[in-house]
């Protein structure tokens, strides 16, 4: 990307061969431009907004130099101009006497270059930080957290100082100068903030991503936006960013996920869930074990006893399987009273051993003083060549044999 350098604009208020004298200085480094007085130059600061970045008025034309004063105080543009007067003598009284009223310097002769340009320049500079701390203190309104950082990811300003910081109790502990690794307590999202922010500094381009942190006991999520600032050059100066509190909406974003992928009377994943592991599982889980299960007589409880009988034999379906199962295996509830349960990196002999002690646990568990039953099949996908589907209808095969059988 090139980027060619923009000269700065100036304007003189002037009405003789001194802006002549100025102008050929400053030229190589500055657009000047010329009016004869105040309201003239009104119009043009106006017109050009922000692109005027200082205001030099000849200190003979004492009345526009108030006006100027004046304009510059009332403006309610956010980035001010500096005002300098100048004078074609040595020492000028009048001059002199006007610092400190709204004017931030006066240039007398001898007119040297280097020390006019760095007058002008310092002028500039100065003014911009007194902009800039007044718009720190109107940002620290808004309920986001900006900041502001160099290109050695260094903190030049935050709005708000967040609790996860690491920072002594002290009211005049400053962010200003710090880095994310020095001052925050959530580590390692400290360390990818700063791999993040080096990254745009190289690339130029910025990011946006969000963040889970559990910091003094809170849960919380934050979305980090941030983007390069460039210089005049299109070099890349620092990182300007934004911090929003978007813990509600993750939150409800989380639970919304839970509800359309698991069952609510068991809290088992169902059917959705089961064609996104399908579409989306890892090779390391082969072996792959499949039980289908099925509640047998659950239509007779409900026609006898009730649903809510019905439901206590689910989910006392669920407790055996959560009593006997590992930790690792993936359990759904299929819909009415089919379940499926998947084991991750077993072999069949294993499976047939669970299989045998889910029969025998589950002479413990009695609902309306009918003994739980199940009827149990299984099948085992030993790699991705394997169709899970035919997998699955293979446990349900063996299943449904086991239930006829208990019914001859």
């Amino acid at each position: 990307m090139n980027y060619t350098k923009m000269k700065k604009d100036l304007l003189f208020i002037d009405n003789g061969k001194t802006y002549e004298e100025l102008c050929r200085i400053l030229e190589d480094e500055y657009s000047v431009k010329m009016v004869r007085d105040m309201n003239a130059a009104k119009d043009i600061l106006r017109q050009s907004k922000a692109d005027i970045q200082a205001l030099l008025i000849h200190a003979d034309l004492q009345e526009d130099i108030r006006k100027a004063v004046e304009f510059v105080k009332d403006s309610e543009r956010l980035i001010s101009i500096p005002i300098l007067i100048y004078t074609d003598k040595e020492n000028s009284a009048d001059g002199f006497a006007c610092l400190g009223s709204g004017v931030i310097d006066c240039i007398t002769r001898p007119f040297i270059s280097e020390i006019i340009k760095n007058r002008i320049s310092n002028a500039i500079a100065f003014t911009d930080s007194l902009t800039f701390y007044g718009i720190e203190k109107m940002l620290k309104q808004l309920p986001s957290n900006i900041f502001l950082k160099d290109n050695e990811c260094r903190y030049v300003f935050a709005t708000k100082y967040w609790h996860h910081l690491k920072k002594p109790d002290d009211s005049n502990w400053s962010i200003r100068g710090k880095t994310d690794p020095e001052i925050r307590k959530d580590k390692q999202n400290a360390i990818e903030a700063q791999k993040k922010d080096m990254e745009i500094i190289e690339t130029g381009k910025g990011t946006t991503y969000t963040i889970e942190i559990n910091a003094d006991g809170i849960q919380e999520f934050l979305q980090i936006i941030k983007q390069p600032l460039f210089n005049e050059e299109g070099s890349v100066t620092g990182i300007v960013g934004l911090i929003n509190n978007v813990t509600e909406h993750e939150l409800l974003k989380k639970k919304l996920r839970e509800q359309a992928i698991t069952d609510a009377l068991t809290g088992l994943y169902n059917r959705a869930y089961l064609d996104e592991f399908i579409k989306n599982h890892s090779d390391d889980c082969y072996p792959l074990s499949i039980i289908s299960a099925d509640c047998d007589g659950l239509k007779e409880i409900n026609d006898t006893y009730g649903h809510t009988a019905g439901d206590e034999y689910i989910k006392a379906t669920v407790s055996l399987f959560k009593m006997v199962l590992p930790q690792e295996c993936i359990l759904f509830r299929m819909g009415g009273d089919e379940f499926l349960v998947l084991l991750p990196s077993t072999l069949e002999e294993k499976t047939q051993l669970l299989v045998k002690q889910l029969k025998d646990k589950q002479k413990q568990f009695r609902i309306q003083n009918r003994q739980l039953s199940l009827s149990f099949g299984v099948s085992v996908m030993n790699s991705r060549a394997d169709s899970f589907h035919m997998c699955i209808t293979d446990s349900d095969r063996n299943m449904y044999f086991e239930k006829r059988k208990k019914h001859k």
